[in-house]
């Protein structure tokens, strides 16, 4: 029998740092925060939680100086954070000469997922039978321990450092193979406390990250255990990603030719606060230039947090590994997000085209069809390559195509367009 529960923090208020400098970066909380999946061991220790891939993603940004999750540890109740953070605990307290209240006074993003073994306490979850039992007076009295716990965290958090950036994780349901109506059981219980973890964001400057919806697209993909509440490797990168989606780590910067009435404006502001697209030396963005698909590799390699492993080597025949995009290319081909040519070039300085972009777009993101049916007046004979991959971006809502009901396939994609199409892809609910 077994009985769980999860939840977490964060902020979407750009941080005082410039494009060029460091960030350190604090992972606090429970299991999640460790990064525990079904398979974790003494053998197998937990290296690839949602904390883990979010570090080596800002590695690859450039945007990362240190990181830790020494601080956080299976079974974590949100007492136990806030009481490590007022008597300031020392983990491995014989070789943590700075101690927590140092750590986090230093960092300029933190993370916290804890909460969920709170009420874990009085959820029973029998996995055998399919039984959800709780005493309701006390579920809402450990949600009430939950917002005390996790407000007086945010409290020491921003006596010790008042510009860093914190984000609270909400949780998932972590028993997708239950009946369905035990599993709507939890799913109100849950709701109740992603709604008392987002109430002390709101009220306390933290950003609040939704998981729950994510994570129930594919659940039993995700948490392929019934018997372990905790997500596989893959489940972890939604979780990672879920958190990218809400940073905003850099400076806003106002571009001289992208004025606030430009239709590109908030989306090339939501990037660049993630480093994912820069502008130029002149303090242009530059919004009519066309871009190549060296340079769309990279700005998508950036906007979508990957695995930490080594991809393999593209094979393209006019690729070299000095190549600033090699690193992007290499990822996106082995991720199958995009292609070369039939000859074996790629081809990193030609143009992108809007059929392209579709495909990309769509690989990246995972985005699914709706099954309805978008029309173009020059949409592409349905047994085209491109067909399926436009009409599931417009059923998206990530582009309608133009005013004359065309979606112009083969016209090339500006730096203001792609900056629009990645930024709604990642928004998506």
């Amino acid at each position: 029998m077994l009985t769980f529960f999860i939840s977490s923090l964060l902020v979407t208020v750009p941080l005082s740092i410039s494009a060029d400098e460091k960030l350190d970066y604090v992972a606090l909380g429970d299991s999640l925060a460790l990064g525990i999946t079904p398979t974790s061991s003494t053998e197998n220790p937990p290296k690839d939680g949602y904390a883990d891939y979010l570090a080596h993603h800002l590695n690859n940004l450039k945007l990362l100086n240190n990181y830790t999750k020494q601080y956080a540890a299976a079974g974590y109740k949100s007492d136990d954070v806030y009481q490590d953070l007022v008597n300031d605990v020392k983990i491995p307290e014989e070789f943590d000469k700075v101690g927590i209240r140092a750590t986090v006074a230093e960092a300029e993003v933190i993370t916290i997922s804890a909460g969920a073994n709170d009420v874990l306490q009085v959820v029973t979850v029998n996995t055998d039978t399919g039984e959800v039992n709780f005493d309701q007076a006390q579920f809402l009295l450990a949600l009430d321990q939950v917002k005390q716990n996790l407000t007086g965290t945010i409290s020491e958090i921003n006596t010790l450092n008042p510009e860093a950036q914190v984000y609270l994780m909400g949780y998932y349901n972590p028993f997708p193979y239950l009946p369905d109506k035990q599993k709507a059981q939890l799913d109100l219980a849950l709701t109740y406390l992603n709604q008392t973890i987002k109430q002390v964001a709101v009220e306390n400057g933290a950003t609040y990250v939704s998981t729950s919806e994510a994570i129930s697209k594919d659940a039993k993909k995700y948490l392929p255990n019934p018997e372990n509440v905790h997500p596989n490797t893959t489940g972890y990168l939604v979780l990672a990603n879920e958190f990218w989606e809400d940073m905003s780590l850099i400076t806003a910067k106002d571009f001289t030719d992208v004025p606030e009435s430009h239709f590109a404006k908030k989306d090339i502001e939501y990037l660049y606060g993630k480093n994912i697209i820069r502008g130029y030396g002149d303090g242009t963005f530059k919004p009519k230039q066309k871009i190549t698909r060296a340079e769309v590799s990279m700005a998508l390699y950036h906007s979508v947090v990957f695995d930490r492993s080594t991809p393999a080597e593209p094979g393209f025949s006019d690729l070299d590994k000095s190549m600033a995009s090699y690193d992007a290319i290499a990822q996106l081909t082995d991720e199958r997000v995009i292609d070369g040519f039939p000859d074996g070039t790629f081809r990193s300085n030609e143009l992108l085209t809007r059929d392209q972009m579709a495909k990309i777009i769509v690989e990246a993101f995972d985005l699914k069809s709706t099954g309805e049916e978008i029309t173009f007046s020059d949409m592409p004979a349905e047994n085209h390559w491109s067909y399926s991959y436009i009409q599931t971006l417009a059923q998206n809502g990530v582009t309608l195509g133009y005013e004359d009901g065309t979606f112009k396939p083969k016209k090339f994609v500006t730096r203001g367009q792609i900056a629009s199409f990645i930024a709604r892809a990642m928004q998506l609910d």
